[in-house]
């Protein structure tokens, strides 16, 4: 797209020349100014649709040129309707969708160049691979078709099987066939809806990685929905969290499963201990918290008096013999009774009960080390930095 004086000049506006550096990042109809030039950015404002079952409620969200954003949420969140409605399925009740600067309420589908991958691939079953890619390309003209063409196959990998039909390709070669079918048309903007939740784990795990890598290389700006959060952690530059139709919380991935907004989102994103409690004292940077009859220090300029919640995460708990305390660097140390132990592959999901419950997230060596079982004695140990303090 223009940049600088030509994109200024060919939509009829005046250049902001030598202006100070707080005036040059300035939004008009969707599309950023700033110092590096045009960067077109696709936008819902306030977004609302009520189809019964599913709504979306005055949803607000911006994605920039490039940007991979993902948009996590459990099953009827409005996910789907979402990125439905963006592609022109619906209309939407209240607010407005701007891709590329344009006001796109009324435009049908195929007029807003958005491509779309489904969840079953959609291949047409009797065309070959190199067929179905380039099927879209009879109905709109697009430059350097061949060159584009082998760079997609040539970064996928799928040269090997542009002659075959998709009864005989794997889940994974489907999917990559599908994404080079969309690649090629140049969509402003790429939507899927849980594209690898139809794939075994071994398949996804192996695409979720080379399918950002793709989208960065072909700087091809996505908007991506899932129910799986480390799906959401590996693609992501940004993460939505959605729930009953609203975003909740908008942010990187590590902002959102370390510093997640409310309950919910520390639920939904692996924060197993979630705690009510009530700022009873605070000094140099330490406050205490009182829940559950216990008292937890954690890292947080907050006032005395107020009701809050705090999140700890699995991973961020340590265990070891009870008489260990003296050894532990932690603020927070708990005498534990082990509740339940829960294989999860490589790791062990331990259930403590402290006086109040906890969870901890140990490697299966650790749990041979320390001898776990039910009903066993432990130390637990969290730092004051590794509570997450969020508003009740």
């Amino acid at each position: 797209h223009p940049t600088g004086f030509e994109a200024f000049f060919s939509r009829g506006r005046t250049p902001f020349i030598g202006l100070p550096s707080r005036f040059r990042r300035i939004q008009t109809a969707g599309i950023w100014w700033d110092e590096e030039g045009w960067r077109e950015v696709i936008e819902a404002k306030n977004l609302s649709i009520d189809l019964g079952e599913f709504k979306l409620e005055s949803v607000n969200l911006s994605i920039e040129t490039g940007e991979i954003f993902v948009v996590l949420g459990p099953s009827g969140a409005g996910k789907t309707v979402l990125l439905e409605t963006i592609a022109g399925f619906y209309s939407p009740d209240e607010g407005s969708i701007i891709l590329g600067g344009e006001l796109a309420n009324d435009l049908p589908p195929e007029r807003r160049n958005i491509g779309f991958i489904f969840q079953d691939y959609a291949l047409f079953p009797h065309l070959t691979v190199e067929e179905n890619i380039l099927f879209g390309t009879r109905y709109k003209h697009i430059e350097r078709t061949e060159e584009k063409f082998e760079k997609i196959v040539d970064t996928l990998n799928i040269g090997n099987i542009l002659r075959r039909l998709p009864k005989i390709l794997s889940g994974g070669e489907q999917q990559r066939v599908s994404l080079a079918r969309a690649l090629i048309m140049e969509p402003q903007l790429l939507l899927f809806d849980e594209p690898l939740s139809a794939l075994d784990k071994r398949v996804r795990e192996s695409l979720r990685d080379e399918l950002r890598a793709v989208l960065k290389e072909m700087n091809q700006t996505s908007l991506y929905v899932t129910h799986d959060q480390t799906e959401a952690l590996v693609i992501a530059d940004r993460i939505a969290v959605m729930h009953d139709g609203q975003i909740v919380q908008v942010g990187k991935p590590d902002e959102i499963f370390n510093a997640p907004a409310n309950e919910f989102v520390a639920n939904f994103v692996g924060v197993e201990t979630v705690l009510e409690g009530k700022v009873i004292s605070h000094h140099d940077g330490i406050a205490v918290i009182g829940a559950d009859g216990i008292e937890v220090e954690v890292a947080a300029d907050i006032p005395v008096g107020g009701t809050v919640l705090l999140g700890i995460r699995p991973e961020s708990v340590v265990l070891s013999a009870v008489d260990k305390v003296r050894e532990s660097s932690a603020r927070n140390n708990f005498e534990a009774r082990v509740k339940k132990l829960t294989p999860l592959g490589a790791v062990v999901k331990v259930s403590l009960n402290c006086g109040f419950p906890l969870v901890a997230l140990l490697t299966k060596q650790s749990v041979e080390e320390l001898g776990l079982a039910e009903g066993r004695g432990v130390l637990a140990s969290f730092k004051a930095t590794a509570v997450h303090v969020m508003a009740k």
